[in-house]
């Protein structure tokens, strides 16, 4: 009886230091949120344009409302409602960074290595990510919500592999299957086949939640695309299923951002491939193979991040690369993601959710192929998601082949440390100098534009434009501080 009440209340008590670092997780990303200069069409949602969509359910004539006129009806409310509402603002900006942290440790594992490293997750986001996802307000609400309920689900199926789960859970899945697809039609597409590749290829036991999730997703699919926005022809909106233009896209634009641009996880993958090959019992034309990929790789990437650095980018961060470069550079690139599958067929072959990662990576970049407008760095970013799980994974099992696993964690606890205090005065520093700009009379009374940029002009959506603010909106904020 000690013995079992003795490992209970270790197991209340490892629970609640996870549940304080979570909570300090909230607190972090709510101070975040709290420091954000809105832009561009934050202001849009939050003016008189987000008011009479909002009350003629996000239709309204093309000439006023363009790429507004859609079916994202919780991601439309919630942007409205954070735009509004500060509080709510930090709120939610906190509770969903959290939860996609969160979900992110539970599916690679919940280890100490997997917790830093989900920890560390924003500050591997190349500058095109943190610029249109984690300092915006509309890149956020319509990305991260989505794509932290899409983990949840996952982290219900990952459990209900290992148990029986009660009719409970299938309610549960009912409602993320129909929330996840509220906010991207991209994720409204997508929850539908993997509900599929779910039921068909992953489970070997099929339960009541696999069919309520696909239920959901289906619905709202339904949903979404009754909107009559979607039967309009917007020109903002375009489809291709013109090889050569998906080409051209995927060549200058896609490959960039989905591989060439995120150096920080390229290397730390690489590195830890090549801990895994050169301990593993593979014979030794596939280890040297492996071994050789990965060097060659890594120091591709090191020179392309280098060249990046000297490319000039418009204000949504499309990189204005040399064309025959950009040829080159797609090439590797399925090279590389062919690479990465076989590095996980000989090291990691038994692991059902790397599989599972590796497939959705594909899943959720396919079909942005076929979007010819518009064409954004944003749309990545789920793939960019799964991409990051491969890492840990890979991380994760490399880390126990080597004797300095310890000292590893520490340096990398510290490094993550360092940044999220670097990030976090960067955004009060912002923050301090936008007020003393915005509350010039001047501009409030709109005499004249701003001319002065904040400090750190990356961490502003379009980098700190002086057309992308909006003077109304800072001089009521102003007055309820």
């Amino acid at each position: 009886m000690r013995i079992s009440k003795s490992k209970l209340l270790q197991l209340i008590k490892h629970n609640w230091f996870y549940f304080l670092i979570f909570l300090l997780i909230f607190c972090y990303f709510g101070f975040f949120r709290y420091f954000i200069i809105p832009s561009g069409d934050d202001y849009f949602w939050w003016g008189t344009q987000g008011e009479y969509l909002l009350h003629h359910g996000f239709y309204g004539p093309i000439k006023i409302y363009g790429g507004s006129i859609i079916g994202r009806y919780l991601g439309n409310f919630l942007e409205i409602l954070t735009m509004r509402h500060l509080k709510l603002a930090v709120i939610v900006f906190g509770g969903f960074w959290t939860l996609l942290i969160w979900t992110i440790w539970q599916l690679s594992g919940k280890t100490w290595w997997s917790l830093v490293l989900a920890c560390g997750f924003i500050f591997t986001l190349n500058d095109a990510f943190l610029n249109t996802i984690l300092v915006w307000n509309a890149g956020f609400i319509n990305y991260v919500p989505p794509m932290a309920l899409l983990l949840l689900y996952l982290v219900i199926v990952q459990k209900g592999e290992q148990q029986h789960l009660s009719a409970i859970y299938a309610l549960l899945t009912l409602g993320l299957g129909l929330t996840a697809g509220l906010f991207l039609e991209s994720i409204t597409i997508c929850q539908i086949f993997l509900g599929l590749i779910l039921l068909v290829f992953f489970t070997s036991h099929k339960q009541l939640y696999h069919f309520t999730y696909l239920l959901g997703a289906i619905l709202y699919f339904g949903m979404m695309f009754s909107h009559p926005g979607y039967r309009l022809q917007v020109p903002y909106r375009q489809t291709t299923f013109d090889l050569s233009k998906i080409w051209h896209i995927y060549t200058t634009s896609n490959h960039i951002w989905l591989i060439s641009l995120n150096t920080i996880l390229l290397a730390i993958l690489l590195v830890a491939i090549i801990v895994l090959a050169w301990q593993s019992q593979l014979s030794k034309l596939t280890k040297d193979s492996l071994l050789l990929g990965a060097v060659i790789f890594l120091i591709y990437y090191l020179f392309v991040s280098r060249y990046l650095h000297t490319v000039k980018t418009d204000m949504i961060y499309d990189y204005l690369v040399n064309i025959h470069f950009a040829d080159i550079d797609a090439i590797v690139s399925l090279l590389f993601i062919g690479y990465i599958g076989c590095c996980i067929y000989y090291l990691l072959p038994f692991d059902k959710m790397i599989w599972l990662f590796y497939v959705c990576s594909g899943l959720f970049f396919g079909p942005l192929l076929f979007v010819a407008a518009p064409v954004n760095c944003r749309g990545i970013f789920p793939t960019y998601v799964f991409m990051y799980l491969i890492m840990i994974k890979f991380v994760q099992t490399a880390s126990h082949k080597l004797k300095i696993n310890r000292l590893l964690l520490v340096i990398t606890m510290i490094m993550v440390a360092g940044a999220a205090t670097h990030y976090q005065i960067i955004m009060q520093t912002n923050y301090e100098a936008n007020l003393m700009r915005v509350q010039k009379p001047a501009y409030v009374q709109h005499q004249r534009l701003l001319n002065k940029h904040v400090p750190y002009r990356k961490f502003v959506w379009v980098n700190d434009r002086f057309d992308q603010q909006n003077p109304d909106y800072w001089n009521q904020r102003l007055k309820r501080r």
